[in-house]
């Protein structure tokens, strides 16, 4: 595996690694280590939500308060939707949050996708 930063987040799929590894005995002192810091910094857990398409309140909320925006967020596929919501739990500061969270509703009342890129219009 490639080495992490302290805060880097822990994947389902990275987490599944490190089990088989353990399991096999392929894990070392190094490694564990790394592991139980993310566990007390929260960067192991801090995915969790995001995986089961958890949405936040806030965003709940919000999307609920606008029946396009959440009849258009519920169409997204799984992997926008979970790369969005990444977006969202990435958000340093409560005002970056909330500009996210508005972002995503405001974008996905008119059918698109927040933080996706997209290809620039032809001329």
């Amino acid at each position: 595996m490639t080495p992490r930063r302290p805060s880097s987040s822990w994947s389902r799929v990275n987490k599944r690694r490190v089990e088989r590894l353990d399991r096999e005995g392929l894990m070392t002192d190094a490694g564990r280590a790394v592991v139980e810091a993310a566990r007390r910094n929260g960067a192991w857990a801090s995915l969790d939500e995001v995986e089961e398409l958890r949405e936040p309140d806030d965003l709940e909320d919000a999307l609920d308060a606008m029946p396009d925006a959440r009849r258009h967020w519920d169409a997204f596929p799984r992997s926008t939707r979970r790369a969005i919501l990444e977006w969202i739990n990435a958000a340093k500061t409560n005002a970056t949050r909330e500009k996210r969270v508005g972002e995503t509703v405001e974008k996905a009342g008119e059918n698109i996708r927040a933080n996706q890129w997209r290809q620039p219009k032809a001329r």
